[in-house]
């Protein structure tokens, strides 16, 4: 099992050309705890991958399987950017590692585009948040005292 960023770079260095080609990979990140060098033993491999065309679940657990016998590991989370949403994708561009890519210009308009949507859907996200904020206020008002952790209460 690979213990921290560089051993993963190296396993996918000497094994992911044929998956690459294959399944049309263009840009592959790694995020979570490895790309924060923050990983502990029991730490998933996180690893996002944008593909040229749409990956059914079928491609994807074929694909999940051949990153399990390159990383010699079960325990790997597989994101497909294609179909993720804005606020993944632009985590996975702010914060992973990016590890492949197919070229430069690539890397550039995928990466804007990311940006572009995650801004556009900013506002959204506020407003969903003031409103859930608002309603959990409304709902614990109700509540004056705080409960107590030895006090019984009914389920």
């Amino acid at each position: 099992m690979q213990k921290n960023i560089n051993e993963i770079e190296k396993a996918m260095s000497e094994h992911m050309h044929n998956l690459i080609s294959h399944y049309g990979i263009k840009l592959i990140y790694i995020f979570g705890s490895y790309a924060k060098g923050e990983n502990r033993e029991d730490s998933d491999l996180d690893i996002a991958m944008y593909f040229h065309n749409e990956i059914d679940g079928f491609r994807k657990l074929d694909i999940l399987d051949k990153l399990v016998e390159i990383f010699d590991r079960e325990d790997i989370d597989l994101v497909i950017l294609n179909n993720a949403d804005e606020v993944l994708k632009f985590q996975v561009i702010k914060y992973g590692n990016l590890m492949y890519m197919e070229n430069l210009a690539t890397k550039v308009i995928f990466e804007a585009r990311v940006m572009s949507e995650y801004m556009d859907m900013e506002h959204f996200r506020k407003v969903r948040n003031e409103f859930s904020h608002k309603r959990f206020l409304e709902v614990m008002k109700d509540y004056n005292e705080p409960i107590k952790l030895t006090q019984k209460t009914e389920i």
